[in-house]
């Protein structure tokens, strides 16, 4: 029988204040942190070969991902900085990337 990770539930005050602290647990054990917010889980910290496994599984990968936001990312500035002859479309066009 697989022996099932350790977790930890804290409250996201606590993640705060000792976030290098439960990082470094994850790291090392191999566990999860789940963070709550007024006592309902919203978010995990978990180990990175787990975020591999759940990219596997949906058929996408943390590369793709960065660069698409990168992309994004770049054309906000352009927008920003209001570039001349930049051919950008709207930011209610960019979902067609998503």
């Amino acid at each position: 029988m697989a022996q099932l990770s350790p977790y930890r539930i804290v409250p996201v005050t606590e993640f705060r204040r000792d976030a290098t602290k439960l990082t470094n647990w994850v790291l090392q054990s191999g566990g999860r942190v789940w963070i709550t917010k007024h006592g309902t889980a919203s978010c995990a910290v978990v180990p990175m070969f787990q975020c591999e496994l759940l990219e596997k599984w949906e058929g996408r990968s943390l590369a793709e991902e960065r660069r698409r936001l990168d992309r994004l990312y770049a054309r906000w500035k352009a927008v920003k900085a209001r570039e001349p002859g930049t051919d950008l479309p709207l930011p209610w066009d960019w979902e067609r990337e998503w």
